[in-house]
């Protein structure tokens, strides 16, 4: 596995959070302990288009970057997924979610590969 196809993995996955967002948004509030209202509904489908550009970024991003995609693999890869993790644990220290596997293993994952290639 390249780097290359980790970011379209990573896009995939990012994709995916977006069609669950749209098609069964209770997929994605119910692991959590939360209660699909309109608003929450409302607030995921406006929050799955940045998402939708993550996936975008990331699809590109190898040809973008060209001979920097190592850094980007840093950044972006290990980085931003760190990121998303740290908040997923922090919602579920303050009690305000439950532990989603669904995220925290395939986030996890692509944390260890982009490390691993990015640094190759």
């Amino acid at each position: 596995m390249t780097l290359t196809h980790l970011f379209k993995a990573q896009a995939i996955f990012a994709w995916m959070w977006v069609v669950m967002i749209w098609l069964a948004p209770e997929m994605v509030v119910e692991p959590g302990g939360w209660t699909l209202t309109p608003n929450l509904e409302s607030m995921l489908q406006l929050l799955s288009v940045p998402m939708l550009g993550l996936g975008v970024l990331a699809w590109m991003a190898p040809t973008w970057t060209g001979s920097n995609v190592q850094k980007v693999g840093m950044t972006y890869g290990v980085g931003l997924n760190l990121l998303f993790l740290a908040v997923q644990m922090f919602h579920v220290l303050t009690d305000a979610a439950q532990l989603d596997l669904l995220g925290v293993i395939p986030t996890t994952i692509l944390i260890v590969l982009f490390f691993w290639k990015s640094r190759a």
